[in-house]
Formats: C-alpha cells, structure tokens, sequence
C-alpha cells in the first residue's frame, strides 16, 4: 500500500511537471561554491486527518481549484503575471508515504543529476534511502533532514 501511494503521488507530481532543467555542474560563479542541486519545487504535499474536509476548507476559504487527483496545480507566471513553461502540484493526502517521523507535509524538490545528488548526499553523511524509482516521468530518490523529514528529490524526464 505505502510504495502503491508513494507511485501515486509520484506519477501525480511527474504528470503534471514537466521542466527545463539546468546542469548540475552550474554554481554561482563565486570561488568555492557548491554547483546548483535544487531547481526549484516540484510539489508540496499537506498531510490531513480527513483529506476530503481539508480539500472541501481549501478550496472554499481560499478559492484553490481542487483536482479529482486530490490537489491543484498552479502554473507558474513571470513578473509581469505572463505565463512561463512549469507548475507546482499542491496536495492533500493522508500522508502515509511521508516518512517514520509523522510529519504533516513533503516537499518535491526539482534537481537536475538525481543520481549525482544522491551520491553527494550520501557522500556528505547526509540520510538518503538507498530506493529510486525511475518511469516515463522521471526519476525519483529519497533523503531525510537532520529532522528526519523525508524529502523527495526528483529529475524530470530529458527535454521537460
């Protein structure tokens, strides 16, 4: 059932994100500093008691046009309020993919070399599950905080 909500919720994110991204090997340009990992967010995920009441209260205190898949997508804009190319999915769940801590969200983070990532993760001693998943909607990993949330780390397919 958990791996089952980890696809779903992974396949939801993955269908509905599709990005340019950056390399890896980019940084700031500064001496000594570390090559850009992040790109950006992916989705945020709110863990709920009753998913379909707190989806009922979003959507009718704050206008957030909930999807039948159980969140929204809000594509992105530029300053001028002009469309650009990308989405942040936004859901609620029951959470249970989330992690052994009990935490009351997740967050998709965008990253340009999942694997290379992983391996500097893994590398710098940071916590990092040793299960990937790759599809036609990207590839998937996983890392936890020095708080143990979990975090979800994902590489869009090739031209997305």
């Amino acid at each position: 059932m958990r791996q089952a909500l980890s696809s779903f919720y992974t396949a939801v994110v993955l269908a509905m994100l599709f990005f340019h991204q950056p390399s890896l090997a980019q940084s700031t340009g500064q001496p000594g500093a570390i090559a850009k990992r992040v790109t950006g967010i992916g989705g945020v995920f709110i863990k709920a008691k009753d998913p379909k009441k707190l989806r009922e209260w979003y959507r009718s205190h704050l206008g957030i046009d909930i999807q039948p898949w159980g969140g929204a997508s809000f594509p992105w804009v530029d300053n001028a309020d002009k469309p650009v190319h990308g989405k942040t999915a936004w859901m609620i769940s029951d959470g249970k993919n989330f992690g052994a801590h009990n935490p009351a969200f997740m967050i998709n983070y965008r990253v340009a070399d999942l694997h290379s990532l992983l391996a500097a993760l893994k590398s710098e001693g940071c916590e990092v599950m040793d299960k990937t998943e790759e599809s036609e909607y990207g590839k998937f990993g996983w890392a936890f905080d020095p708080e143990g949330n979990k975090i979800e780390l994902w590489e869009p397919p090739a031209g997305k």
